[in-house]
């Protein structure tokens, strides 16, 4: 009657909840459930919320406690209660739960739990998940091939095979490579060099396409392969791994060493370092352990002096090494991860970038920081505007360089009104008037997230400009 629930208890909101639903009043059932969203706090809250939601189809109540569920991420995967919820959801359940991003959720969960253990149950319980989700044949392809790389690392070949066929014939070609791998598990080494073949003959060949009919064949054959794949595309790792380590075994060491470093020379990869490393028999970071009595432990100021020195000759591998050595000390770990991604974007590394960033925002030391990382996140992965959004609200909270920066950054990648110029000019000059180190300035037009895999327009060929200017007048 007075459309105001007072501070009733959680009970007694949830008493009101489960009689509004069923005497279908409507307001009081809203406001119940906004009430009720407010209050979830805690993964035991949203534990116990979500199934009360579920039950009583309040997807605003549902939405909160999946908040924080995805802000516990990757932690809260190891708790069982939250990971039979996603599990054993139903279609009806999923609805309320994400509405029309069910597909969207399910990549993301199952994209968490593969990083923690593709053989896992739960990587194939939330892929199972993905497949019912799937509405497009986009989605589809990609649904059968993921949970099909499971099906076959868990070794449960029939089922992969049947995923793998599905996705093929949805047009998903790279899926031939694990028809191929099964092919070659099961002895039918000619028949998988043949499927491949075909693929390769029947379309405009790629760089993947020779690296797998190369693990089918021996010798001259499968070197040849590898160069094509090297040729067709250079960033894949595995080729140059292959011809270093046959090389070696014919105790070519130069060359050997020279075929790592082409690869290294423009992408760090660990698994190429370990084998220039005592021939692969040596892990990275037992190297590190072996050789870090050695080494001089410097204090934080000399790990600044040491960052900008190897920043300012461009050095980007020296970079990464003092800031390692940084994260273990009792620093701000949030603007360090956040440069470390930076820097790992530089060396063409975007995956490792990605998880320093999700890092960054994990050991953000305050919200306005938290909501930049955030920001940065969502622009890299193509929700431009809500990265805007992001940069908005940590401004709103303090104005800060990496606020304006990114606001100023997503605004002139995103708009194709020429008019807004000069609304990225003063968001510039907001952000020059903000306290932060010029390297930290020179650091974000230097290695900017994902520079390479937006359209260069020239609003931001302007932007870079100007803070070039602002950051080394005496260059």
């Amino acid at each position: 009657m007075t459309g105001d629930l007072n501070e009733e208890s959680p009970n007694v909101l949830l008493e009101m909840l489960f009689f509004a639903n069923k005497f279908c009043c409507e307001r009081l059932k809203d406001a119940c459930e906004r009430k009720l969203a407010s209050l979830v706090s805690s993964r035991d809250d949203a534990v116990e919320l979500m199934e009360c939601a579920l039950q009583e189809n309040s997807p605003v109540l549902a939405a909160s406690c999946l908040q924080v569920f995805l802000q516990d991420l990757p932690d809260c995967l190891n708790d069982d209660r939250v990971v039979e919820i996603f599990s054993h959801a139903n279609k009806q359940e999923k609805m309320i739960m994400a509405g029309s991003a069910s597909f969207s959720l399910y990549c993301l969960l199952s994209e968490v739990a593969m990083n923690l253990d593709p053989q896992s149950d739960k990587s194939a319980c939330f892929l199972d998940q993905l497949v019912e989700s799937a509405e497009t044949n986009r989605q589809q392809l990609l649904a059968f091939h993921q949970l099909g790389c499971v099906r076959l690392l868990r070794k449960e070949y029939d089922e992969a095979e049947r995923l793998f066929e599905a996705a093929l014939n949805a047009g998903h070609i790279y899926s031939v490579s694990g028809l191929a791998r099964l092919g070659h598990i099961r002895g039918h080494r000619l028949w998988a060099y043949d499927k491949l073949s075909s693929v390769i003959s029947s379309g405009t060949p790629l760089g993947w396409m020779y690296l797998e009919r190369s693990l089918c064949c021996e010798g001259d054959k499968r070197w040849e392969d590898l160069e094509k794949a090297t040729e067709l595309d250079p960033t894949l790792t595995y080729p140059y791994m292959y011809r270093a380590a046959t090389l070696m075994r014919k105790q070519n060491v130069q060359a050997a060493l020279a075929e790592i470093n082409r690869i290294l020379g423009f992408k760090l990869a660990s698994e190429c370092l370990e084998l220039r490393m005592f021939e692969g028999r040596v892990a990275a970071s037992q190297l590190r352990t072996l050789v870090r009595e050695h080494v001089e432990n410097w204090t934080a100021a000399d790990c600044w002096l040491q960052l900008y020195d190897r920043w300012s000759s461009v050095d980007d591998t020296g970079s990464l090494s003092v800031i390692y050595q940084m994260l273990e000390s009792d620093a701000a770990k949030g603007v360090l991860y956040f440069r470390q991604s930076l820097l790992l974007l530089r060396l063409n590394c975007p995956e490792a970038a990605m998880r320093s960033l999700q890092l960054a925002r994990q050991h953000a030391s305050t919200e306005h920081e938290r909501l930049v990382y955030e920001g940065w996140i969502l622009y890299d992965t193509g929700h431009c505007n809500e990265g805007l959004q992001k940069a908005e609200e940590s401004i709103n909270i303090k104005k800060s360089f990496e606020a304006f920066f990114l606001k100023a950054y997503a605004l002139a990648d995103s708009s194709m009104d020429p008019s807004c110029s000069s609304t990225v000019i003063s968001l510039l000059e907001e952000a020059l008037k903000c306290p932060s180190d010029r390297l930290r300035k020179g650091q974000f037009i230097l290695g900017l997230p994902s520079w390479e895999s937006h359209s260069v327009t020239g609003e931001v060929l302007f932007l870079r400009t100007v803070v070039y200017l602002h950051c080394f007048q005496d260059v």
